[in-house]
């Protein structure tokens, strides 16, 4: 069904978020890609996934353009201040609270990165 939708199209995008999320059972995401490279090997698809680093998805993604993304502190902070607000009235009344709060998500995120691959046929 995908092949026939891409078939009708001269340009086409494939955008796969957060691949390591993806909890198949029985190798079902390297199924998944598998039927994607396939049909990248057919039709010159354009592929762009984003991954927390695993091996196993770096090594099927081999040879492949790869981007290393990590937040900055400073961004994570301001995300964290976004949904300050939202938060009990105890954490708003507290400057020193709200402080301890952003200072231990910054921390526990430890500039979390993703990998970016890009499967261009055109490039």
């Amino acid at each position: 069904m995908l092949h026939a939708v891409v078939a009708g199209y001269s340009r086409t995008f494939i955008l796969i978020d957060a691949l390591d999320e993806c909890q198949i059972p029985n190798g079902g995401r390297e199924k998944f890609l598998s039927v994607l490279f396939d049909l990248q090997a057919k039709t010159r698809i354009n592929l762009f996934a984003t991954s927390r680093h695993i091996p196993a998805i770096m090594e099927s993604f081999e040879g492949s353009i790869s981007l290393e993304v990590h937040a900055s502190d400073e961004d994570i902070r301001k995300y964290v201040e976004s949904f300050i607000s939202q938060l009990p009235m105890c954490v708003s009344r507290s400057p020193d609270l709200q402080e301890e709060i952003k200072s231990g998500i910054v921390n526990a995120v430890d500039g979390m990165y993703v990998d970016s691959y890009s499967l261009n046929p055109n490039s």
